[in-house]
C-alpha cells in the first residue's frame, strides 16, 4: 500500500522534511548521518514519508514510461554504496541510508541538489526492494513507543502497538500469523476459502472477516473482540478440544493450560491504545508498569511487592509520561524517584 502524506503522521512528516531540508544544505556530518540512519530503521512509514517531501516517490512510476531505466543496475549500485545498510532478510523495518559520497546516481549542477537527490534515489531504490519483499509474508516488528499499520497482501490490516512482533505467512491455502511479543489489533478480510489464525502464547484465534485485539503479556494472552465472532483455542489442549467462540464485546485471557470464561468488556478501553491513550479501571500497579513500559525508554520499577498490587484508574496519555507520573506522586503511600534510566515507585516512609 502506498503511504502518502495524507496517510501519515504530521510528526513523522516534519522529521521527513527536517531531513530532507538537511541533506539540501548539503552540510550533514557523521553524527547526523548515524541519526539518520537510526531514524530509518524505525519504521518503513519513515521511507515513504521522506520520499513523499522529496517529490520523488509519485514521481517514479512515471519518470521512466519505456522503461529504459535498468533497475537491478540500480539496486546494485546503491547497495554498492559505503553508507547503505543491507535488508536483511529477517529484519524488514531495516532500511537504507542516503550516502553523501562522490557516487550518485543523479547529477546536479550544485553540489547540495546532487547530496539530497543522491539521498532520495537510494531511499527510492531501498523502497523498491523493501516494497517487492516478502509480499505474501515477513516479520514486522515496533519499538518503544512507536506504532504503525500493516497492509496484508489479502487485503486485511494489523494495527501494531509499541514493542510488538509478528511473523506473517500467507499461501492460497491458509493466512497464519503469530504475535511473538506485545499487542495487535487485527482488521480481517473476508475469505472463507481461508481462516485468517492467530498464535500468541498458548492461545490460538481463528476467524474469517472480523476486528479482534490480541495482547499477549508476560503471563497470559488477551483476546478481545471488536467486531464479528472468532474461535479461541488453548494450544496447550489436546487434539479435538473444543473451541471457545468469542462474540463482538467479549474478551477473554489464556494462561497456561487454563482460558478464562469469556465476559463482557468496553473494546473501547482493550483498544485505546490506538489513540495513544492508557485506560486502566481497578488496574493492578504490576499491569500499570507492564503497560507504561512499553512506550517509555525509562521503565517504571516497583520496589515493593505490596506495591504491585495497588489497583489504579484513570486516562493517561502514551505519549506523555509525566501524566501518570504525575498521578503516582499524588498518592500518599507512594514515592516515585527518577533517574536518567528509570522511574521507581517506592513505599512512602509513614512520618
Amino acid at each position: 500500500m502506498k503511504v502518502g502524506i495524507s496517510r501519515t503522521h504530521p510528526a513523522i512528516i516534519a522529521e521527513a522534511s527536517s531531513w530532507f531540508i538537511e541533506f539540501r544544505a548539503g552540510d550533514v556530518d557523521g553524527d547526523a548521518r548515524a541519526r539518520f540512519i537510526e531514524w530509518l530503521r524505525r519504521s518503513p512509514e519513515h521511507i515513504h514519508a521522506y520520499l513523499e517531501i522529496a517529490g520523488v516517490w509519485a514521481e517514479l512510476p512515471t519518470s521512466d514510461p519505456q522503461g529504459k531505466i535498468d533497475v537491478e543496475a540500480l539496486i546494485a549500485r546503491a547497495r554498492g554504496e559505503p553508507d547503505v545498510i543491507a535488508l536483511s532478510p529477517d529484519r524488514p523495518r531495516s532500511a537504507p541510508v542516503a550516502s553523501a559520497g562522490k557516487h550518485t546516481l543523479w547529477l546536479g549542477s550544485r553540489r547540495r541538489t546532487a547530496v539530497a537527490l543522491a539521498a532520495v534515489v537510494l531511499l527510492a531504490v531501498a523502497a523498491v526492494v523493501f516494497l517487492g519483499r516478502d509480499r505474501f509474508g515477513g516479520s514486522y516488528a515496533t519499538g518503544i513507543g512507536e506504532q504503525r499499520t500493516v497492509q496484508l497482501a489479502d487485503g486485511s490490516t494489523v494495527e501494531l502497538n509499541a514493542r510488538s512482533t509478528i511473523q506473517v505467512h500467507l499461501t492460497e491455502h491458509q493466512r497464519d500469523v503469530t504475535l511473538l511479543e506485545g499487542q495487535a489489533l487485527f482488521r480481517v478480510a473476508k475469505d472463507k476459502l481461508r481462516p485468517f489464525v492467530v498464535r500468541a502464547g498458548d492461545a490460538q484465534v481463528r476467524a474469517v472477516g472480523t476486528e479482534f485485539d490480541v495482547y499477549k503479556k508476560q503471563t497470559a494472552t488477551v483476546v478481545t473482540v471488536v467486531e464479528g465472532r472468532v474461535e479461541t483455542y488453548d494450544e496447550s489442549d489436546s487434539p479435538g478440544t473444543a473451541a471457545i467462540v468469542l462474540s463482538a464485546g467479549e474478551q477473554l485471557t489464556v494462561l497456561p493450560h487454563t482460558v478464562t470464561k469469556p465476559t463482557r468488556t468496553d473494546t473501547a478501553v482493550a483498544t485505546a491504545w490506538v489513540q495513544k491513550r492508557l485506560i486502566f479501571e481497578e488496574t493492578p500497579l504490576s499491569d500499570v508498569a507492564e503497560e507504561f513500559n512499553r512506550y517509555n525508554r525509562r521503565p517504571l520499577t516497583i520496589d515493593d511487592s505490596e506495591l504491585e498490587r495497588l489497583r489504579i484508574s484513570g486516562v493517561y496519555s502514551s505519549t506523555d509520561p509525566a501524566s501518570l507520573i504525575n498521578f503516582l506522586r499524588s498518592q500518599n503511600s507512594i514515592q516515585v524517584v527518577e533517574t536518567e534510566k528509570q522511574v521507581r515507585v517506592l513505599r512512602r516512609e509513614a512520618r
